[in-house]
């Protein structure tokens, strides 16, 4: 009879929360964000992606790197320049005092970055709200 009871409550629970309304990422008000899809643009998991600063033009030391999760990745940095890498494929994003979404397509012939795109403030992109 317990173990009935505790399965009905926890069931109880479990119905109760709206799954698409959790944000997979940490709401950060500075740095950059993305998701890696594939040519069905599915969100793809686990692919590492390293963020490195710049010198000279170049790339220069890792920063930050984190695998994509279901709600792609999330790095909270400060305005700069830097070079965003997944799959050996770089890129280059300049963070300005606020958010940049970089993302990339991953097709048979490789991984192609999209172009950097500004979020406004308080910008709400799925369940999850970026900015002030």
């Amino acid at each position: 009879m317990r173990n009935v009871f505790c399965f009905a409550t926890l069931s109880f629970l479990v119905s109760c929360v709206d799954l698409s309304t959790i944000c997979p990422h940490k709401p950060i008000t500075q740095g950059v964000f993305g998701e890696i899809v594939d040519s069905n643009n599915t969100l793809e998991e686990n692919i590492q992606v390293d963020l490195y600063t710049v010198l000279n033009g170049a790339k220069d030391m890792l920063a930050v790197s984190h695998p994509t999760t279901r709600g792609g990745y999330v790095f909270g940095v400060n305005a700069s320049t830097y070079i965003l890498c997944a799959k050996n494929v770089c890129g280059m994003v300049t963070v300005p005092t606020g958010l940049v979404e970089f993302s990339a397509l991953d097709a048979p012939s490789g991984l192609t970055w999209d172009a950097p795109v500004a979020v406004p403030p308080a910008q709400t992109i799925g369940p999850c709200t970026f900015g002030n």
